[in-house]
């Protein structure tokens, strides 16, 4: 996060976080013990990571749960099919994304709903598409940027149960049914590069979850897993300014030399 920040801001700018809430809750969450849970102490280091590099920063939750996670389908999407039943896909249509907001979730068609900010960061899993509508998650992050400020997702693809999810094709589509413009895509490796190879160096966690998945496929007699080598950042930009009127809405003005006496 301390690099996508330098990478797309300057010193002062304000920074949103995103944090995904699978259901509307009040108060603060916390474990028996009273600590914070691990999502909530992983939101609080990555926002004092971005205040040390001198920016603002504050957090808006978007809550996933009790509400439709359809979102739009990408242009190329008519053009793969299943094997087994090639209509059954060519039959679907692109759903809408849906401009109004939500009861019980932080996005809404205003946008004063806080401080512009000049970058929005928000994290999502392989699966996210499956309960997170991505039409609602850009349009959120549309209505909070500024003119020129930049929406930075990260993901990556998953194939721990026996199918390939790769998400950036709907989070591209989402971003660009938003009206935002798509400026990049960056792999991050998470693995070192030796004498021109990658080098598997996961951390104990990252073994651990591997082995899991892999001990898994072995019992269901699917492939076995690949070990996540690198993690994908996505990069778009608000190229309007989402406060100002549309062309044509201001007040009316007389063109020169028409209208009454002179």
């Amino acid at each position: 996060m301390e690099s996508i920040t330098a990478a797309f801001t300057d010193p002062g700018a304000h920074v949103v976080l995103v944090d995904l809430d699978p259901a509307p809750t009040t108060g603060t969450r916390s474990d028996a013990d009273g600590s914070a849970t691990t999502g909530e102490a992983s939101l609080v280091a990555v926002r004092e990571a971005v205040r040390a590099l001198g920016r603002t920063a504050d957090t808006v939750t978007f809550h996933i749960g009790g509400g439709s996670a359809a979102s739009s389908r990408p242009f190329w999407a008519d053009l793969v099919t299943e094997a087994t039943d090639p209509s059954a896909v060519l039959a679907g249509t692109p759903s809408a994304p849906v401009r109004t907001g939500v009861p019980g979730s932080a996005e809404g068609p205003e946008p004063e709903r806080g401080a512009r900010a000049d970058l929005v960061i928000v994290s999502l899993p392989a699966h996210a598409a499956e309960s997170v509508s991505l039409d609602r998650l850009a349009l959120q992050a549309a209505n909070r940027l500024r003119q020129g400020g930049i929406l930075a997702v990260y993901t990556h693809s998953d194939w721990t149960r026996g199918r390939l999810v790769d998400p950036t094709g709907a989070i591209v589509a989402a971003a660009q049914h938003a009206d935002l413009l798509y400026l990049q895509h960056i792999v991050t490796l998470h693995a070192p590069v030796e004498k021109g190879r990658l080098r598997a160096a996961p951390s104990a966690a990252v073994a651990a979850e591997y082995n899991r998945a892999r001990h898994h496929a072995a019992v269901r007699g699917l492939p076995s897993p690949h070990l996540r080598a690198h993690g994908d950042v996505l990069a778009f930009a608000q190229p309007a300014d989402p406060g100002a009127l549309p062309s044509g809405t201001g007040p009316a003005t007389a063109a020169p030399g028409a209208g009454g006496g002179q």
